[in-house]
């Protein structure tokens, strides 16, 4: 596509010369030649990184503020550039003639996206959102760059009301998927049900939705299939070791044994989506052997067999319902366990019951040791049977991490994002393997 082009579909005026370009970043630092960068206006306005973009190469840029491109480059001049932005990706999405499956819930929304566009890529070509660019800016721009493949999966997140319907409103997806709904990102929503509202509000966009069976009747689309107990995807048969998940599923009464490299139960459930969705959209249920090749994301359920021990870096985020699956997976070790936790955050008014809640799961997954981080855990201290180490100060924290003794043992670290658990990773990581 050219400048010419793009100025059309958002209604801009091209300035500079009607170039080709290949696609679009909203960040100046990630910008690839050939690209179209777009300011967008925030806690700092993006046009003040206009010039560092076509440094590195970009085609040319969008704008709202009377800004010159140089020779060899273009502008499209608009009124707003986030809106000029989504105008861009609805044409793209109406352009689109593939399979679209829209993800969201509670926990679980990026490992199943990355399951599926595993598994799918075996029949088919498939496009996903990168990271977790799941808010309306990160499928903006996952939209915006949307390739000519057979089937796309989106995660869509929220903590606030009516997110999901603005960004259903912008996806149009074919297929609606609810991963799960737990208490997570309660702060914006006040009650459960809420939460359970909101998430479902998917549904309401999507002629085919794959949901929990026991909230199946929160569903608004045509054609609801369900998983988990009772369902029409289930588990007949689950074995966990430290090496890995062997199972049974049931789709629709065809059964298949599978599997699974990962302890635990978050590529379980990715798998039961992932059954469900081939029956609907016709594909062999033994496409889902991909399972045995398939590895989550960085930062997810990762576990190193070290010299000195086992860590299991699970640090990327955490909830009441991961964290309790990260113990699960920690106590399959026969070694003594240590958790290195931080705060589950967006808990809101739930928050204090939650993390004492944590506190009482340790103790039944036999955890020995406990190192916590933040102001929140306290309450998961107040009640841990074991040897517990509390702290607020980072610095305090991470120099006690570099003279506590891990050898010999098994060490989950888990927390929200906010916390960045990855540098005690890192540091644990280094301990172990010396």
């Amino acid at each position: 596509m050219d400048a010419r082009k793009l100025s059309e579909i958002v209604g801009g005026e091209l300035l500079g010369e009607n170039l080709p370009f290949s696609g679009f970043h909203f960040d100046s630092r990630e910008i690839k030649p050939g690209e179209v960068f777009v300011p967008i206006s925030g806690k700092r306005d993006g046009h003040q990184f206009v010039e560092g973009a076509l440094s590195k190469g970009a085609s040319g840029f969008l704008t709202s503020r009377e800004i010159e491109p140089p020779e060899g480059k273009f502008a499209v001049k608009v009124s707003d550039t986030f809106e000029a932005f989504k105008t861009f990706a609805l044409y793209r999405r109406s352009e689109f003639s593939g399979t679209v499956v829209g993800i969201t819930g509670s926990v679980g929304k990026t490992t199943t996206k990355e399951f599926l566009a595993h598994l799918f890529s075996s029949c088919s070509s498939v496009y996903s959102n990168i990271k977790s660019y799941n808010n309306i800016l990160g499928l903006t721009y996952t939209l915006s760059n949307l390739k000519d493949v057979q089937f796309y999966v989106q995660e869509l997140g929220t903590n606030a009301p009516g997110e999901i319907g603005e960004l259903s409103l912008l996806l149009k997806p074919d297929v609606g998927v609810i991963t799960a709904v737990e208490r997570a990102h309660l702060q914006g929503f006040k009650t459960f049900e809420n939460l359970i509202k909101e998430k479902f509000t998917l549904t309401k966009f999507t002629g085919i939705s794959v949901v929990p069976a026991h909230l199946s009747s929160y569903s608004e689309s045509s054609e609801t299939v369900t998983f988990g107990d009772g369902g029409d995807v289930t588990v007949t048969y689950l074995e966990r070791t430290p090496e890995g998940t062997r199972f049974e599923l049931s789709v629709f009464r065809e059964k298949l044994e599978l599997f699974t490299p990962v302890p635990g139960l978050s590529v379980v459930n990715a798998s039961l989506i992932g059954g469900a969705l081939l029956k609907v959209l016709g594909y062999p249920l033994s496409f889902l052997k991909a399972v045995e090749t398939f590895r989550p994301p960085r930062m997810r359920m990762e576990i190193y067999r070290l010299p000195k021990g086992v860590l299991i870096d699970d640090s990327y985020n955490a909830n009441p319902a991961s964290f309790r699956n990260a113990l699960s997976v920690l106590s399959l070790f026969n070694l003594p366990k240590v958790v290195i936790a931080g705060e589950m955050l967006e808990l809101g008014r739930f928050s204090a019951e939650e993390h004492r809640l944590l506190g009482e799961e340790m103790v039944k997954h036999g955890v020995n040791e406990l190192i916590a981080f933040g102001k929140e855990t306290a309450e998961t201290v107040k009640v841990f049977k074991g040897k517990a180490y509390h702290f607020t100060d980072r610095k305090e924290f991470l120099n006690f991490l570099l003279e506590y003794s891990f050898s010999g043992k098994a060490v989950l670290v888990k927390g929200s994002r906010g916390n960045r658990l990855e540098e005690a990773v890192k540091i644990v990581k280094q301990r172990l393997g010396k």
